[in-house]
């Protein structure tokens, strides 16, 4: 079989399919879900960025906020 330049090109297309097509969908999340989600992911980047503190997120709906605080970590002589 001869194998032209146009035949290889549109292989080449057809193989250059995006990933996000082939994937699962995401699972539906409810707000508060959602909220705690990125709460905890945001975390995850603050402790990258100050790993000498103990991250802990909250997510409150009834007073409407999301918090992350770092919190110092206590050394053997009690202080931080």
């Amino acid at each position: 079989m001869l194998t032209t330049r146009r035949t290889f090109l549109g292989g080449m297309a057809a193989a250059s399919v995006p990933v996000a097509i082939l994937s699962a969908p995401e699972p539906v999340m409810t707000p508060h879900e959602r909220a705690d989600f990125h709460a905890k992911e945001l975390a995850a980047a603050m402790a990258e960025i100050s790993p000498n503190r103990k991250w802990r997120t909250a997510v409150d709906e009834k007073h409407f906020f999301a918090l992350v605080v770092g919190d110092p970590i206590e050394t053997e002589g009690g202080a931080a």
